[in-house]
């Protein structure tokens, strides 16, 4: 699990050619799409919501699906499978790439989960290498509440989730576990299910912060004991050019935009492909995220049907999640700090199961088993309670915060079924 922003070691940085001597596409494809003057010509990227700039070079994937919908679907934010917008490279066979799924309004949750409940301890960072952060306090309330530390969301760039990946071995640490969180796996579950994964079993995470001007060079990620298995990439914020190549770097890679709530798999000949992330595109105006992620104060009332630009226009009535009204939120919105309880999110609103295995924020670090069975997300006020915790101004820290971050979290099995790290 290599993957990390620009101030993590890549193995991009290390070759000038490709090993058999030809020219390292990767790293030139790399070098061009993050240029900052001229600019780069990005008439070749594919965007998956203007069909003229993929014409022949994917198609439609078939999803597994029975032709109806699922209330799993809409048990973690996504809309019905069958109304999900898929594609497959040609030139990359494994590639998927979904168009944002997400339930308006869903994104809301995940951002927040990534921002202010994933960086807790147990859970390591990078931040661990210059400061030691109290199991009690998050990086986003201390950021929130200290001036002194108001840069350290700034310089937040990985944390890991599930088994431990070590950057100086560059190998997992089986010793280094915590529980995997169980909102994300039963997503990331549902997901590789839909793809044609049914089995699959997210054992660890890394999720990415990139501010605007970061990058990620060329690699591969290899490093799991059972590569069948796919990599599941969620994407939040901020707009990224994504390069995805081939098994070596004399392969010309293909550059795609990469919005907010869209998902990647690398899958088959895919998983261990050349990719890489040259750039970070702002969207929106100034101390504004996507508007995806700006709040709305009927975000989830039924009433909702107005469209956003990046939404991909697929919203409508029935993609707008119930449970809260205007009124609910209102009333909410006027409670101070004080009278709302502090904890991690999904632990605010999980159900007890849940609840009693995160109280020590996730110490137990025995493997979790039935990771998708005790979230309740699919209860149907789950993700509005997730924001009527906040008010306005509280959100409006996120909104700035999301107006110039890419938030990615990378999800994969790392050993076969039924092994651990240590006996793979």
């Amino acid at each position: 699990m290599a993957d990390a922003p620009a101030d993590i070691p890549s193995d991009e940085s290390c070759h000038q050619k490709s090993p058999n001597g030809r020219v390292d596409y990767v790293r030139e494809e790399y070098k061009r799409y993050k240029r900052k003057k001229p600019p780069p010509d990005f008439s070749e990227v594919i965007d998956f919501r203007d069909p003229s700039t993929f014409r022949d070079r994917v198609e439609k994937f078939q999803l597994q699906t029975q032709g109806k919908c699922d209330k799993s679907d809409s048990n973690f934010g996504l809309r019905c499978v069958k109304e999900w917008q898929v594609y497959e490279l040609k030139s990359c066979s494994g590639f998927i790439f979904i168009v944002n799924p997400f339930l308006h309004g869903a994104q809301h949750y995940w951002t927040r989960r990534c921002i202010e409940d994933f960086p807790r301890k147990p859970n390591v960072c990078n931040l661990d290498a210059h400061m030691t952060l109290d199991t009690r306090e998050t990086v986003w309330r201390l950021s929130q509440r200290n001036n002194e530390n108001n840069n350290l969301m700034d310089k937040l760039r990985w944390v890991h989730l599930g088994y431990h990946f070590d950057y100086n071995i560059v190998n997992y640490k089986p010793e280094r576990h915590y529980n995997f969180p169980s909102d994300l796996a039963g997503l990331t579950k549902h997901i590789a299910s839909a793809v044609g994964y049914p089995d699959y079993s997210p054992e660890a995470g890394i999720v990415n912060y990139y501010p605007l001007g970061g990058s990620m060079g060329g690699h591969t990620d290899h490093y799991e004991s059972d590569l069948s298995w796919p990599l599941i990439s969620l994407s939040f914020g901020q707009t990224a050019i994504f390069l995805i190549g081939g098994a070596t770097r004399d392969v010309r890679p293909v550059a795609l935009y990469v919005r907010s709530g869209d998902i990647i798999i690398m899958s088959g000949k895919s998983r261990t492909a050349f990719h890489a992330v040259p750039r970070i595109i702002k969207v929106g105006k100034e101390n504004e995220p996507p508007c995806c992620l700006k709040w709305e104060d009927g975000l989830f009332s039924r009433d909702v049907t107005s469209r956003n630009p990046d939404e991909s226009g697929v919203l409508d009535e029935s993609s707008v999640i119930p449970g809260a009204t205007n009124k609910d939120i209102t009333i909410t919105s006027c409670l101070n700090r004080t009278q709302r309880i502090e904890k991690p999110l999904f632990q605010k609103f999980g159900d007890d199961k849940i609840i009693r295995g995160l109280e020590e924020v996730g110490i137990d670090e025995r493997r979790h088993s039935e990771i998708d069975e005790g979230c309740r997300c699919d209860q149907p006020n789950f993700f509005a309670k997730s924001i009527e915790t906040l008010t306005l101004e509280e959100w409006r820290e996120f909104e700035i915060y999301l107006s110039k971050t890419r938030i990615n979290v990378n999800v994969r099995q790392v050993h076969e079924s039924g092994k651990t790290v240590s006996s793979s």
